[in-house]
C-alpha cells in the first residue's frame, strides 16, 4: 500500500475548532511552553496561510517573549521559494530560487500555444495540471488522461527549467520532491517542533512539506468550515482528517467554545448552521462581554458607502483602535472605494495590496515597467535565460514563441553578446525572428553599458528612464520596496525586493484594516464591517445565469462564498455589521454586474431592486429563489 504524504515522523497533535474558538492563541500557548521548556527558538518553526497572517502571529507571539527570542514564522512558499533558493537545491533542480512575474507568466503562456492547444483549452488544462502538481498528483505516464494532456505538462516543464525559475503556485511541490528525493537536504531543512496555523487552508503540498520538516512534534490548528482560500489557490480543505488518518497515534483536542460576544457567536452559529457549510451543531460563548451584530440595508450604493465610512468612525470615535477594526469589501474595486472615502475622512488605511509587474509584451509601450525589471535582470547576470527571452519577446505579437522553443529545444541559443545563435540554417519564420530579437538585444546591451555603474535607485531610475517610464507609473508598493533596499543595493538585490513585492502583502502596523474576506486570515480584531454584500457583487453574477454556470456547479461556489463570509464574521470579536443596498440605477447595476431582480421607471430614471446577498441569508432571512 503507498504510504500517505501525511505520514510524519513527528507526534502529532491537533486542534480543531470553529471560528472564534482561539485555536491560534493555544497555538502560540503551546509554543511559549516548549520555549519555556528548553526548546532553542531555531528549532521551532510556524507557518500562517497568508504573509498578512504570519506577520500578525509573530507579533502575538513576540508578545509573550523576550526580545529576540522569537522563532520563525512565515507561510511554506516562501519557505519553500527561499529553501530552492540554497546552492544545493540549485544545484539539484537546475532551476534558481525565483518566482516567475505576472508579465514572465503571461510570455510563457504564448510559448505554451505552440503545443497548438487552442487558447481557452490551454488555460483550462494549465489550470488542472497546476492543481494537480500541489495535489501531489505523480505527473507521470498513464496518470495523464491522454497525450495531449501530458505533452503540455512536459513542454511546460521543458520552458520552466530553460528559465531556471518557478511558478509561484509549484513552490511547496517542489520542495516537496526536493526533500522527498534528497534526504541530506531534508535533514538539514528539518526542525524539532512545527506548528500550523489554518492548516486547511494550506495546499496539500504545503502540508505534506509541514509534515517532513517536523523531527519531533506536529502541532496544527484548523477549521474545516473555514476552507477559504489564503496564498495558495488550492487549499486541501480535507487535510485535518487525512492527517489524523495517516497517523493514529495523533492526539487532538477540540475547542468548544467561543471566545466572542454572544451576538457575534449566534451570527457564527448560523452561518456554521447553513447547509451550504454542512449545518454543523452550534457552541456556545463564553466570552461575558455586551457586542453587537446586525445587518443595516441602505438605499443606493453611494449610500451604503457613507454608512459603512459612517460605522467606522462611530467605532474610533467610541475609544476602537484603527488597527483593531476591519473592512471586508465584496471585491477590489469596493475595497478601493472604501478606502479613498475612508481617507477623505482622515481616517488612515492599510490594505495587503500586492504589487503587480504585468503588461501587454506585445505593446512596447505598454510594458515599460516590465522592461525595466527585465533589464535589472540583465544588468544581474546578462546570461539570465529568463530575462534574455523575455527581453527577446517584448514587441513582438507571438513573443517570438517560435525563437524561445527552439532555444528550449537545443536548435538555439540567446546571448547578450552575440544575439541568436542556430546550430544549422533556420527557416524562414526563424530567421525573422532572429532579426528582431538581434536587434532587441543590441538595445539590451548599449542600455546596459548605462547602467553598470549606478546602484541602489539611481540604477532603478536610470533602468526607468532607457525604456521612458516616468516615476508617477511605477506602482506604489514597488518605488517603497526600490527604497528601502538602499543606494547601495545591485541590480540583483533590486531585482529581489521586487519579486518580494509582488508575492507578499501584509497590513502595516496601523490604520483600519480594508481588504477583500480572505485578507482577514489569522488577523485578531474588535469590529469587523462587511461591505457590499448583494447579489452580484457576492456570489458573481453568473451563479445566478445558468448560461453561464451549470446548476451543479453552484453549490460549491455557494459553499466557498459562504466560507469565506463564515471566517470573516468570525474575526469580530465585539461588533460585526453587514452592509448593503437595495437598489441602484440600471447603469450602475450592469457596471457593477449586480443580480438584478426587478426594473422599475421612477421619475424618468430606471431603477433595479437589488437583493442582499445569499452568504448572509441567515442573518437577513432574505433568499433569492430561481
Amino acid at each position: 500500500m503507498e504510504r500517505s504524504p501525511y505520514c510524519t515522523q513527528a507526534a502529532v497533535h491537533l486542534i480543531e475548532g470553529r471560528a472564534g474558538t482561539g485555536k491560534t492563541s493555544r497555538l502560540i500557548g503551546l509554543a511559549v511552553d516548549l520555549l519555556e521548556g528548553g526548546a532553542q527558538p531555531e528549532e521551532l518553526l510556524l507557518f500562517a496561510a497568508t504573509p498578512a497572517a504570519a506577520r500578525a502571529l509573530e507579533g502575538r507571539l513576540a508578545a509573550h517573549l523576550d526580545a529576540g527570542a522569537a522563532p520563525r514564522v512565515t507561510t511554506v512558499p516562501a519557505f519553500a521559494l527561499a529553501l530552492l533558493g540554497t546552492p544545493e537545491a540549485v544545484a539539484h533542480t537546475g532551476r534558481r530560487g525565483r518566482v516567475l512575474l505576472r508579465f514572465e507568466e503571461n510570455m510563457l503562456m504564448e510559448d505554451l500555444k505552440t503545443s497548438g492547444v487552442a487558447p481557452r483549452r490551454l488555460a483550462e488544462m494549465v489550470k488542472f495540471l497546476s492543481r494537480s502538481l500541489v495535489d501531489l498528483e505523480p505527473m507521470e505516464g498513464s496518470w495523464f488522461y491522454d497525450g495531449q494532456e501530458e505533452h503540455v505538462f512536459s513542454l511546460m516543464a521543458r520552458h520552466l527549467r530553460f528559465r531556471e525559475a518557478y511558478r509561484e503556485g509549484e513552490l511547496p511541490r517542489a520542495a516537496w520532491d526536493y526533500l522527498s528525493a534528497v534526504p541530506e537536504a531534508r535533514a538539514a531543512a528539518s526542525v524539532g517542533h512545527v506548528l500550523v496555523d489554518d492548516y486547511q487552508m494550506l495546499s496539500r503540498a504545503s502540508q505534506a512539506v509541514a509534515g517532513l520538516l517536523a523531527a519531533s512534534t506536529l502541532t496544527v490548528a484548523g477549521d474545516p468550515l473555514a476552507r477559504a482560500r489564503g496564498c495558495e489557490d488550492y487549499p486541501a480543505a480535507d487535510g485535518l482528517e487525512q492527517l489524523a488518518r495517516a497517523n493514529p497515534d495523533a492526539t487532538g483536542e477540540h475547542a468548544g467554545f467561543s471566545h466572542l460576544a454572544a451576538v457575534i457567536t449566534d451570527a457564527v452559529n448560523r452561518f456554521a448552521q447553513d447547509e451550504a457549510l454542512g449545518a454543523v451543531e452550534p457552541i456556545p460563548s463564553r466570552a461575558g462581554i455586551v457586542g453587537t451584530c446586525e445587518a443595516c440595508a441602505f438605499a443606493r450604493p453611494e449610500d451604503e458607502l457613507a454608512g459603512a465610512v459612517a460605522m467606522v468612525a462611530e467605532l474610533i470615535g467610541a475609544g476602537g483602535a484603527p488597527e483593531r477594526i476591519g473592512v471586508a469589501a465584496a471585491n477590489r474595486l469596493w475595497a478601493g472605494n472604501l478606502a479613498r472615502a475612508l481617507r477623505a475622512r482622515g481616517i488612515a488605511v492599510s490594505a495587503p495590496t500586492r504589487a503587480s509587474v504585468a503588461g501587454d509584451g506585445r505593446s512596447l509601450d505598454t510594458c515599460k515597467l516590465a522592461r525595466t525589471v527585465t533589464l535589472l535582470r540583465l544588468t544581474a547576470d546578462e546570461n539570465d535565460p529568463l530575462a534574455l527571452r523575455s527581453w527577446c519577446g517584448f514587441g513582438d505579437y507571438l513573443a517570438n514563441s517560435a525563437l524561445a522553443s527552439a532555444v528550449v529545444e537545443g536548435r538555439a541559443r540567446l546571448s547578450l553578446a552575440c544575439g541568436a545563435i542556430f546550430e544549422k540554417e533556420p527557416g524562414v519564420l526563424l530567421a525573422q525572428e532572429a532579426e528582431k530579437a538581434d536587434a532587441a538585444l543590441e538595445r539590451a546591451r548599449e542600455i546596459g553599458g548605462r547602467l553598470a555603474s549606478v546602484r541602489g535607485t539611481a540604477l532603478f531610475r536610470s533602468a526607468c528612464q532607457a525604456v521612458g517610464l516616468g516615476e508617477a507609473e511605477v506602482p506604489t508598493g514597488i518605488a517603497q520596496a526600490v527604497s528601502e533596499a538602499g543606494d547601495d543595493a545591485d541590480a540583483a538585490a533590486l531585482c529581489r525586493v521586487i519579486e518580494g513585492a509582488c508575492t507578499a502583502a501584509t497590513f502595516d502596523e496601523t490604520g483600519v484594516r480594508i481588504g477583500l474576506p480572505e485578507d482577514f486570515i489569522g488577523q485578531n480584531l474588535d469590529a469587523m464591517v462587511m461591505a457590499g454584500l448583494v447579489n452580484g457583487l457576492t456570489l458573481p453574477r453568473r451563479y445566478f445565469d445558468a448560461a453561464q454556470m451549470e446548476r451543479d456547479k453552484r453549490p460549491a461556489l455557494l459553499a466557498a462564498e459562504m466560507a469565506k463570509t463564515y471566517l470573516c464574521a468570525g474575526k469580530a470579536k465585539t461588533s460585526l455589521r453587514f452592509t448593503y443596498f437595495s437598489e441602484a440605477p440600471l447603469a450602475t447595476a450592469e457596471s457593477l454586474q449586480l443580480k438584478i431582480h426587478r426594473v422599475r421607471l421612477r421619475d424618468g430614471e430606471r431603477i433595479c431592486e437589488v437583493r442582499p446577498s445569499e452568504t448572509i441569508r441567515a442573518i437577513t432571512g432574505v433568499y433569492y429563489h430561481d
